[in-house]
């Protein structure tokens, strides 16, 4: 069937674009051809997007290390906004539709994706955003088949929010690591997006949490939004207070995604047959840990690197029910998102950057120039 489209749209559209690997001097707004839906695609009128370490940051050094990358790229995994065009054999989402973007393009044949037990099993799997363009730009277009559909009641912002962070957090405390109303569940990095989502969730789980982070605002940002108890990441016996707190018992659950500057201080707090379980390596990769211990205390270990599109599902709806309000620290214009990855790289932040493409019918303008009336919080 012919293309549909919600809008005509002009030749070009402003994008973020990396041309040579960098700093964030090298993110370019520019003009870039506007997006046509191939066979099974949509387009969609970016509404936000948020500001990731890896996919973006360390996709624009040149450091994330996934196949089939090439430059010039276009960055950002998870927008949220409105189908403007459909391609052929597209019948579901339609346009107009509201949507976040599900970033895993799976294969649909091998043997895991037949198994259906989520999408980043499959064997050949591709990040969207990262191996190929994504959202940093006024338009985007992904296979209609990663995309959720959005209730009116939940903003692009917390859908975009929920996308990655809130998502992978999601599977690997809920869906591997079994979180219930009987677990204490400590949480490392705790500003950080994982690191939010994880209190959150884990109070809307009942469970006890505990937070560790480095600067006091941010843990009293923690407690205010759920945590039990915040220590300070940069007190070597925080593992000693997190004991004190749970009778000698430590944690029964530990999500510790900063790397080799914690791991062998959170592993140090799980109880008998505790949980660890990990989806990030801020401050390495190298793991070194005892075994035995590990062995004895009946320890399991889960590793993972985002959730299924049914968790985001069940995510969407979660939000809709009020159940989980995403939390956002800071928004920026697209044009600004050089500024937006200075910050996330202070960490001078709690919860979630989001980025913002112009507003339909805005006037065109380059970076530096007027913020088209945005309110940064």
């Amino acid at each position: 069937m012919p293309r549909q489209a919600l809008e005509e749209r002009v030749t070009e559209m402003k994008a973020i674009v990396i041309e040579e690997h960098g700093g964030p001097e090298v993110l370019l707004y520019k003009d870039v051809p506007d997006p046509e839906p191939g066979d099974g695609d949509v387009v969609i009128r970016v509404g936000a997007l948020t500001v990731n370490p890896g996919p973006d940051a360390l996709t624009r050094e040149g450091r994330f290390g996934l196949p089939g990358f090439k430059l010039p790229h276009i960055a950002g995994i998870d927008p949220a906004g409105e189908v403007v065009a459909v391609g052929d054999g597209v019948t579901s989402p339609a346009v107009g539709d509201r949507v976040v973007v599900y970033p895993i393009i799976s294969c649909g044949a091998c043997d895991w994706c037949r198994r259906e037990v989520g999408e980043q099993y499959c064997r050949q799997w591709r990040l969207w955003g990262a191996q190929t363009w994504g959202g940093r730009a006024e338009y985007a277009r992904m296979p209609a088949r990663n995309v959720v559909a959005l209730p009116d009641g939940v903003s692009f912002e917390a859908a975009a929010a929920a996308g990655i962070s809130y998502n992978t957090t999601w599977h690997g405390i809920v869906d591997r690591g079994g979180l219930s109303e009987e677990d204490t569940l400590l949480v490392t990095g705790a500003a950080g997006g994982c690191g939010v989502a994880a209190i959150q969730i884990g109070r809307l789980y009942g469970a006890r949490v505990i937070a560790i982070s480095g600067a006091e605002w941010k843990r009293a940002r923690a407690v205010e939004i759920g945590a039990d108890h915040a220590f300070d990441a940069h007190d070597p016996d925080w593992p000693e207070h997190v004991r004190e707190v749970t009778d000698g018992r430590g944690a029964s659950i530990v999500l510790d995604s900063v790397g080799e500057a914690s791991w062998p201080l959170s592993m140090s707090c799980l109880d008998q047959g505790g949980r660890f379980v990990c989806c990030g390596t801020t401050t390495g990769s190298a793991m070194t840990f005892d075994a035995r211990e590990m062995y004895r205390k009946l320890i399991s270990m889960h590793f993972w690197h985002n959730g299924t599109k049914r968790s985001l599902e069940t995510l969407i709806s979660h939000i809709a029910a009020g159940d989980v309000d995403p939390v956002i620290d800071s928004r920026f214009a697209l044009k600004d998102t050089a500024d937006a990855e200075r910050k996330l790289a202070s960490q001078d932040h709690f919860g979630k950057i989001i980025l913002l493409p112009p507003a339909p019918g805005a006037p065109r303008e380059t970076a530096g120039g007027a913020a088209d009336g945005l309110v940064r919080t």
